[in-house]
């Protein structure tokens, strides 16, 4: 499939010369070039310089800085949109309201600033017979989906309680963990948060308590992003507990066993648990939303997914303390 990038900025392009990277398939454009299903054959921007650079690296001679003359020049069948959030529901508007309109948009995580943008957003594309997958990262890795998979054998028994932590944001970076709750305990019921941190901006970083419709409660902190970096889930079962460390690069598993210091306890022990791993999750993306289309069926990650994801996130910057009911919404 022809394949085009929007917005060549970080996880468009740039993070692939991170030394620190090599080796991990993790931006859209080097995923298109690595994917033996597309291929990379135009790229857009509005910032020449960023552009330019891209264009060198990719060795892509069609550039462009509007997206609707993209499609009708480059004609790409799958497309990428990492353009900065605010401007997500524009620029997929003109990749849809062409003539030439992709069969399937990877859109970047979240999916636009606002809830009604978004809503617009999986209109738009169900009225033009357009996929959407939301890249949220974790639900293409190996680790998560396998723990997910691990969870629904039973092996832990059922979810008792989910905490967990993060930072940058409810809407930027709290739709990740959201997701990944949805993804590895089922829909949430009802949301509550609070603003402990006091963060300026229209995005903050909000303390979170989410019931769920199996009545379980799960919680998320908030944590201070000028410190270090944070993202977290622990899961607590009625036969054990997975503990999602390190951003999602480490899982711990312990399974209940008789203690080994108390009689007549039974206590959490470590357990070795092969997951797989998490790398080249833009390769696992790609590759996903080519046989989405291929195979006409759903991405791993959908536009409802994402709405999904925004609707709490939407929920929580409207509580300020007050329970609010999704079911309702």
């Amino acid at each position: 499939m022809r394949a085009a990038v929007v917005g060549v900025g970080r996880i468009g392009s740039t993070l692939a010369d991170d030394p620190l990277l090599a080796g991990d398939i993790f931006t859209h454009a080097e995923a298109y070039t690595k994917s033996p299903s597309t291929e990379l054959v135009a790229l857009c921007d509005t910032d020449p310089g960023h552009l330019a650079a891209a264009a060198r690296r990719w060795k892509i001679n069609s550039v462009f800085s509007d997206a609707s003359v993209m499609m009708a020049v480059a004609r790409p069948k799958i497309v990428s949109v990492c353009t900065p959030t605010p401007s997500h529901l524009e620029v997929v508007r003109s990749l849809i309201e062409t003539d030439f309109r992709p069969r399937v948009i990877l859109c970047e995580k979240p999916l636009t600033r606002t809830l009604a943008d978004a809503e617009e957003m999986a209109r738009l594309a169900a009225e033009h017979g357009v996929t959407i997958a939301t890249i949220f990262m974790r639900r293409f890795a190996q680790n998560i989906v396998g723990l997910k998979a691990y969870i629904d054998s039973g092996a832990l028994g059922e979810i008792q309680a989910i905490s967990g932590w993060y930072i940058g944001g409810a809407f930027h970076n709290g739709t990740h963990w959201f997701d990944m709750l949805r993804m590895l305990a089922g829909e949430a019921a009802w949301v509550e948060a609070f603003d402990s941190l006091g963060e300026m901006g229209d995005d903050p970083t909000l303390d979170v308590v989410i019931g769920m419709r199996s009545g379980t409660l799960a919680t998320l902190r908030a944590g201070d992003a000028t410190r270090h970096a944070l993202f977290e889930m622990d899961i607590v079962m009625t036969g054990g507990r997975a503990q999602i460390t390190d951003s999602g690069h480490v899982i711990a598993i312990s399974r209940t066993a008789p203690s080994p210091r108390y009689t007549g306890y039974v206590e959490l022990e470590p357990v070795l648990v092969e997951l797989g791993h998490r790398r080249d999750l833009m390769l696992h993306a790609v590759e996903d939303a080519v046989q989405a289309v291929t195979l006409s069926r759903a991405p791993a990650c959908t536009v409802d997914d994402g709405l999904a994801a925004m609707r709490i996130a939407d929920a929580a910057s409207r509580s300020s303390g007050t329970r609010i009911y999704l079911q309702d919404e």
